[in-house]
């Protein structure tokens, strides 16, 4: 439950109906939810421990401010997990999972649903994490891909020329056997998307600076 609610702060938080320094309505999340203040709780707990809110003796807990930087930095990381979970995969990739992938790259080349795009992106990258992370990739990549909301993932086009030249690339290095390049594609892509995700929140006044 308080890893539900969890979400649901964060949503509140990456959509402005939390804004920075403002004090996290306890009461009326559990009330809304339909839940106790316990899981409110220990989801604030998670929370501060992603850097998303921070805890005042006797005054409550308060949303902090969200910074360019924070982003830029949690997508560059998130590359760099992805990177070493590419590298790792030409060193294990077979003709199967090639195939699939360019599947996949096909299939969000042909679409314009953002919906079915969404998916095909998303399947498109846990294939290569499956495939080429450790178990220790594995479990920063999942860290990482709850940090933030469904909803931010979602900004960056999944299939934009930009995205499916990454694609491509990221494809190319694969079968090419190149540890190096698909470890930069990868995380040369990641960090565009941060970039994208940057500018709309920006426009959406999400960011403090």
């Amino acid at each position: 439950m308080s890893v539900e609610v969890a979400e649901h702060i964060r949503s509140m938080i990456f959509d402005g109906r939390l804004k920075a320094e403002q004090r996290v309505p306890q009461d009326a999340i559990a009330e809304e939810l339909g839940v106790s203040r316990l899981p409110v709780r220990e989801a604030l707990i998670t929370l501060e421990a992603d850097g998303l809110v921070a805890s005042e003796p006797h005054r409550g807990t308060f949303v902090v401010p969200i910074r360019a930087e924070d982003i830029t930095d949690h997508y560059r990381l998130y590359g760099m997990a992805q990177g070493l979970a590419a590298a790792g995969a030409v060193r294990r990739m077979t003709e199967p999972v090639l195939t699939r992938l360019e599947e996949l790259h096909a299939q969000m080349c042909a679409s314009e649903d953002p919906d079915l795009l969404h998916d095909l992106n998303w399947e498109f990258h846990s294939l290569i994490n499956r495939t080429g992370a450790s178990r220790r990739t594995l479990s920063v990549l999942r860290h990482l891909s709850h940090n933030l909301p469904r909803e931010v993932y979602s900004l960056p086009a999944a299939a934009s020329p930009q995205a499916n030249r990454g694609h491509a690339r990221i494809i190319a290095a694969l079968r090419a056997g190149n540890e190096a390049e698909a470890d930069l594609a990868n995380r040369e892509h990641v960090q565009q998307e941060g970039d994208q995700v940057v500018a709309a929140l920006k426009r959406d006044g999400i960011l403090a600076d």
